[in-house]
C-alpha cells in the first residue's frame, strides 16, 4: 500500500521533471539567441532572400532509375531542400503528414520537444508512394530538441528493412547531423550511402555557397 502511495505521489514530480527537460532542450536547441526569432529547429522557419533555382548551380541528373524524395516540414527550410533534390533528379516527392495537425504554439512545441527527446513516434497518414518501387530515396527531417522528428521516425519505421539506396539529411539551427542520422539508420534498418546536415545560415543569401556544396556532395554519392 505504501509503495503505491509513494508511486502515485511521485507522478507530479516526474511530469514536472520531464517538462523541465523539454524546456531545456527547446531553449538549448534554438537556432538563434534572439528572443522571438523563428527557428528551423522547433518552429516554422523564416527564410530570407529570394529563392534561386538550383538547376543553375547543380547539373540535373541524367542517369537511369527512379528517385523518391520524402520529407516532413512545418516551415519552409526542409521543404525547400527536398524540392531542390527533386528538381535535380526529376524525382517524385512525398510530404509526410501527421494524422493530427501539430499546432504552432507553446503547447505544440512542448509536445514536439517531448516526443523527440524521448524518441517517440507520432501517427502519420498512409504514405501514397512506396519506396520499394524506386532505385534511390532521399529522406529529410527537421531536428527537434537535438533529435529526430517523430513523424519521420514513424515513416522510417513503417518501411524498415525495405528502403533502396538511401541518403539522409537533417535541417536544424546548428546541430551536428551524426546523432540524428544514426537514429534514422536505426529506425529504418538502412545504412545511408550519403548524408548531410543543413543549418539555418545555409538558407540565407550569405550561406548559399555552403548550401550548394552540401547538396552537391550528397547528390554526387547518389548519382
Amino acid at each position: 500500500m505504501n509503495n503505491r502511495i509513494v508511486s502515485h505521489n511521485a507522478m507530479p514530480a516526474i511530469i514536472a521533471l520531464a517538462a523541465l527537460i523539454v524546456l531545456f532542450s527547446l531553449e538549448g536547441c534554438a537556432s538563434s539567441k534572439e528572443k522571438g526569432k523563428p527557428s528551423v529547429v522547433t518552429a516554422p522557419s523564416a527564410l530570407s532572400g529570394e529563392r534561386k533555382a538550383i538547376s543553375g548551380e547543380i547539373a540535373p541528373y541524367s542517369g537511369g532509375g527512379r528517385t523518391l524524395v520524402v520529407y516532413f516540414s512545418q516551415g519552409e527550410a526542409t521543404k525547400w531542400a527536398a524540392e531542390d533534390i527533386a528538381d535535380i533528379f526529376g524525382a517524385d516527392i512525398e510530404e509526410i503528414e501527421e494524422k493530427k495537425p501539430r499546432k504552432a504554439n507553446f503547447i505544440g512545441f512542448m509536445l514536439a520537444g517531448f516526443q523527440s527527446t524521448f524518441k517517440l513516434s507520432s501517427g502519420i497518414k498512409e504514405p501514397k508512394l512506396d519506396p520499394t518501387e524506386y532505385d534511390r530515396v532521399f529522406v529529410l527531417t527537421p531536428v527537434w530538441s537535438w533529435g529526430l522528428a517523430p513523424p519521420v521516425r514513424s515513416w522510417l519505421a513503417l518501411h524498415k528493412g525495405s528502403l533502396p539506396k538511401s541518403a539522409f539529411a537533417t535541417v536544424s539551427g546548428d546541430t551536428n547531423p551524426d546523432k540524428i542520422v544514426a537514429a534514422m539508420a536505426k529506425a529504418s534498418g538502412a545504412v545511408p550511402a550519403a548524408f548531410t546536415g543543413f543549418v539555418e545560415v545555409d538558407f540565407k543569401p550569405e550561406g548559399r555557397a555552403s548550401y550548394v556544396a552540401k547538396l552537391s556532395a550528397m547528390i554526387d554519392s547518389m548519382r
